[in-house]
C-alpha cells in the first residue's frame, strides 16, 4: 500500500522552484488600454492619508490584473486640471485628450462615502460610480472596492471581473524539525483577507468549492485518517466530513460544472485509477462509485472535467512518461473499454490538466527543457503553445470563470507562491502573501 500510495503522490506537484524571471511567452490576445486612475480627493479630516492610499492600492491592484488595462504612473501635474469637488461640471476636455489616454477614473470621499466618476474619452460620455459607505476598516472596505473594480470591468471592457471572487488553496508549514502541516485556507485574489478555514492538524490539500455558489461548500483531499480521503466542508459552519465511504485512499478530486459527477483517483484495485461517483442535486452520493480507466502497471492521476460534464480529461503514464489524455466519459451500464485520446505531445512529462470553463482550452504543467512550465492546449486549432518561462517550476494551474485569469503556484525547498496571470498580460503577479508553502489553488463560482 505504502508503494501505491507513493505513486499517487509522485503526481502531485512537489517539485522545487525559484520565484524570479517569470515570463508569458504566449501570444497575448489584445492589447491592454492605459487608464489614468486619480490619487483620492479628500479632506484631510476625513480619514488618514495612508487608509485612503490602501483603498486606491486597491482598485490599481484589480485594474492592473483585469486583462483589458494598466494603470498609468501618477502625474501630479495631470491632478492640477481637475476641478473638485464638481469634476464633472468642470471637466477639461481637450486637456484629457491630449493626454491619450481612453479611460480617466476620479476618486473622491466624501461623508464617509466613496465615489468614482468615469471618463470615457474616447466616446465622450462619464458615470458616476460608488457612493460607498467606508467604514474605515481597510479589512472590511476592500471587499466593497473590489466590486467596484468589477463594475468599471463590465462597464468599460464588458466582461464580467474577477476582482471580487476568492480563492482557495492548501498551504503547508513546518511542524518542528521535521515534519509538515498543510491547511485548507481562504482569500480575495489579490491574496489579502486570508484565514484558514480547516483545523485538521495534519496535512490537507487539493481544495475546490461545490459548484452552486449559494450552498458556500468545498471539498478538499484530508490525511487525518492516515490515508488521503475527501472531505465535504462548509464555510459557513466550519465543519467537515467524509464524502466518501471507500477502502484505501482517494485523491485528487474534480467535480462537473453542474455538480453532478465527481472524478478522483484511489487504489481501491490496488493501483491508482480513475473513478467517479454521481452525486444528487444536493452533493449527496447517488449509487456507487464505478471505475472509469484503468491500465495494468500505470498510474492515473488529475482528472478534469469539460464543461458539459460528457468528456474527461487525465493524467497517465500507460505508455512510458505521464501524459494528457482525453476520453468520453462512459454511460454507468456501458462494459466497453474506454477510448482514449492523446492530447499533449509536444513535451514528454505533463501533469495537472485544467479545462477552461468554456471548454476551448486546457491548461497544464509540462517539463520543458528540464523546467516545469505551464501550458496551453487550444482545443480548435489542437495546437499547445507554452504561457510561461524562466527558470522556476510552476504547477497546478487553474481557470477563472472568465476564460481568461489562471492561478498557478511556484515552489522550491523554502517557499510556494500562488501567481495570478491573464492571456492578455506578459507579466504575472505574485499574489500570496505571508509564510508558508501555498498550492492547489482554485477559484470561487460565478
Amino acid at each position: 500500500m505504502k508503494k501505491t500510495l507513493s505513486k499517487i503522490l509522485w503526481f502531485l506537484p512537489l517539485v522545487l522552484c525559484s520565484e524570479e524571471n517569470l515570463e508569458v511567452r504566449l501570444a497575448t490576445q489584445s492589447p491592454l488600454k492605459p487608464v489614468y486612475l486619480t490619487q483620492i480627493h479628500s479632506s484631510p479630516s476625513e480619514y488618514d492619508w495612508r487608509y485612503l492610499d490602501e483603498l486606491r492600492g486597491v482598485l490599481e491592484f484589480d485594474l492592473n490584473t483585469n486583462g483589458f488595462c494598466f494603470v498609468q504612473s501618477h502625474h501630479p501635474d495631470w491632478e492640477e486640471h481637475l476641478y473638485w469637488p464638481d469634476v464633472k461640471a468642470r471637466f477639461d476636455l481637450p486637456f484629457w485628450k491630449a493626454q491619450k489616454i481612453p479611460y480617466l477614473f476620479a476618486i473622491q470621499v466624501h461623508e464617509k462615502h466613496l465615489s468614482l466618476i468615469a471618463f470615457d474619452l474616447e466616446k465622450q460620455r462619464c458615470k458616476k460610480f460608488g457612493d460607498i459607505a467606508l467604514t474605515g476598516r481597510i479589512e472590511q472596505d476592500r471587499r466593497l472596492l473590489h466590486k467596484l473594480s468589477d463594475q468599471l470591468t463590465k462597464e468599460f471592457f464588458g466582461m464580467e471581473g474577477i476582482a471580487s471572487l476568492r480563492i482557495l488553496y492548501s498551504q503547508r508549514t513546518k511542524i518542528g524539525e521535521a515534519d509538515w502541516s498543510s491547511e485548507i485556507w481562504i482569500s480575495d485574489i489579490d491574496g489579502n483577507s486570508a484565514r484558514q478555514l480547516t483545523q485538521d492538524g495534519g496535512y490537507s490539500l487539493s481544495p475546490a468549492f461545490f459548484p452552486k455558489k449559494e450552498d458556500l461548500e468545498f471539498y478538499y483531499v484530508s490525511y487525518r485518517q492516515g490515508q488521503s480521503k475527501i472531505y465535504r466542508a462548509s464555510l459557513a459552519e466550519g465543519t467537515s466530513q467524509v464524502m466518501l465511504s471507500l477502502r484505501g485512499n482517494q485523491a485528487l478530486p474534480a467535480m462537473t460544472k453542474r455538480g453532478d459527477q465527481l472524478a478522483f483517483i484511489t487504489d481501491i484495485a490496488g493501483r491508482p485509477d480513475l473513478f467517479i461517483q454521481t452525486l444528487d442535486r444536493s452533493g449527496r452520493l447517488h449509487g456507487k462509485a464505478r471505475q472509469i480507466y484503468s491500465q495494468p502497471r500505470a498510474t492515473q492521476a488529475s482528472p478534469t472535467f469539460s464543461p458539459d460534464g460528457k468528456q474527461i480529461a487525465f493524467v497517465s503514464d500507460k505508455d512510458g512518461p505521464p501524459r494528457i489524455y482525453c476520453m468520453e466519459v462512459p454511460a454507468p451500464t456501458t462494459t466497453k473499454r474506454a477510448k482514449t485520446k492523446l492530447l499533449t505531445t509536444k513535451n514528454r512529462e505533463n501533469t495537472s490538466p485544467a479545462w477552461s470553463p468554456d471548454g476551448t482550452k486546457l491548461a497544464y504543467s509540462a517539463r520543458t527543457e528540464g523546467v516545469r512550465q505551464i501550458w496551453i492546449y487550444d482545443f480548435k486549432t489542437q495546437t499547445e503553445q507554452a504561457l510561461t518561462q524562466g527558470e522556476e517550476n510552476k504547477e497546478n494551474p487553474t481557470w477563472a470563470p472568465d476564460n481568461l485569469h489562471l492561478i498557478y503556484n511556484t515552489e522550491n525547498e523554502d517557499t510556494c507562491e500562488l501567481y495570478l496571470v491573464n492571456l492578455n498580460d506578459p507579466h504575472p503577479v505574485c499574489i500570496s502573501k505571508g509564510e508558508g508553502q501555498k498550492r492547489f489553488a482554485s477559484w470561487e463560482p460565478r
